[in-house]
């Protein structure tokens, strides 16, 4: 028989435990004489067997009261622990967005800004934080670019039905030009043209 593993809970100090069985007769001898203040949160075991999982489940001695009262406590705490390490991820998140929508605000107009478009959907902003207008240079480009593309995919049968792009939006730096290197695209096949 496999080694199988308890994981286990203190419940006198909180501290969680691993205890290692050479066989489930050993784990089952052991769980019907459960320390006290020893709490057993799950097996670890490398089969699967569901026969042995719940003859194990069954051999548990169960909490007394005094046991019961403390999970139940240590159950609260850890629940309003989670809650408050919840609010205080999401306070942070939402700092971290509003600065980066700040910063994003403050920065260059004519930085190069990251499109995506769809032939369902058309032409979107990546960034959400970036509140700046596509333009018609823009929109040209990308266009432009899609369907150059078109071309490459059309021996296969297929068109470019997504993109993702990086555009200057106003007036080039000398030497570049709109589109820069690096977009990609997603094909799809033609619908069957029919009669």
């Amino acid at each position: 028989m496999a080694k199988l593993d308890l994981r286990l809970r203190d419940l006198d100090t909180a501290e969680l435990l691993i205890a290692s069985f050479e066989s489930e007769h050993d784990a089952a001898t052991w769980l019907r004489e459960r320390p006290p203040m020893m709490e057993v949160l799950g097996l670890i075991a490398e089969s699967s067997d569901p026969t042995m999982h719940q003859m194990l489940r069954a051999a548990v001695r169960p909490l007394d009261p005094d046991e019961a009262e403390v999970v139940r406590r240590m159950d609260e705490a850890d629940a309003v622990a989670r809650a408050e390490r919840e609010v205080e991820h999401a306070r942070r998140a939402a700092a971290e967005a509003e600065a980066h929508r700040a910063a994003m605000r403050a920065a260059d107009p004519a930085r190069p800004m990251q499109i995506s478009w769809a032939l369902a959907d058309g032409f979107a902003v990546m960034d959400p934080a970036d509140e700046r207008e596509i333009s018609q240079a823009v929109t040209d480009a990308v266009l432009e670019w899609v369907r150059e593309r078109d071309g490459w995919v059309a021996e296969r049968g297929q068109y470019v039905n997504e993109a993702v792009l990086t555009v200057w939006p106003a007036a080039l730096p000398a030497g570049e030009s709109r589109v820069l290197p690096g977009g990609k695209f997603i094909p799809v096949a033609r619908p069957p043209s029919t009669p």
